[in-house]
């Protein structure tokens, strides 16, 4: 049934779609914070970082502000820009991760720095490297816990498909599944059964 669908765990598939929507709202602050403080360390080289990393967050604001209406709406068109936002971070996250890694593997700590223009900022070696893993794991565990919103906000979507698809009435839809085990067969061999030639039915094929 459409509202067994609707289910996810221990809550409904709605309430976990608010739920991404807060914890999505609390990745946002934390960015901006990480953002102020790294314009605050590195100063005016870093502004156009600063620039770009403000106007991602902006987009994804306005997909979680999308995401919140759609759930009050029951629109799957208006989860689709959060779907697509939401693929983009996860492989911009792996991706920053894997570069980083390879950057720690061969020796290029500093390269970190080198990706954002700073490679001149004073800092050892070591705290480099523990800097370097600290982003490693952080982006990691981040992408991961945009994998599971991912699910829950295509479940949400899938569900969403379907009420509209119950709710315009189309014809091909049902919301209930096929009992297999109450069909029948008829046994051909017997002259009373249907599908036997005896029965009256015609093949125009043997």
């Amino acid at each position: 049934m459409l509202e067994d669908r609707g289910q996810i765990a221990c809550c409904t598939i709605r309430a976990a779609g608010i739920f991404v929507a807060i914890v999505e709202i609390i990745l946002c602050i934390l960015s901006v914070y990480g953002l102020a403080r790294n314009l605050h360390i590195f100063g005016a080289s870093y502004t156009i970082w600063f620039i770009i990393g403000i106007i991602s967050v902006i987009i994804i604001c306005v997909v979680i502000v999308l995401l919140l209406y759609a759930i009050k709406k029951r629109s799957s068109r208006l989860i689709l820009p959060h779907l697509f936002v939401q693929i983009f971070l996860i492989l911009f996250l792996i991706m920053v991760a894997l570069v980083v890694f390879l950057l720690l593997i061969f020796g290029e700590p500093r390269g970190i720095l080198r990706l954002l223009g700073h490679d001149t900022y004073e800092i050892t070696e070591e705290d480099m490297e523990t800097i370097g893993f600290m982003i490693i794991v952080i982006y990691l565990l981040v992408a991961a816990l945009e994998v599971l919103c991912l699910y829950i906000v295509y479940k949400l979507f899938r569900y969403f498909k379907e009420y509209e698809l119950a709710s315009f009435g189309d014809p091909f839809y049902t919301d209930r599944t096929l009992d297999q085990s109450a069909w029948q067969i008829p046994d051909k061999t017997m002259p009373n059964g249907r599908g036997s030639p005896d029965a009256g039915d015609v093949y125009p094929y043997y």
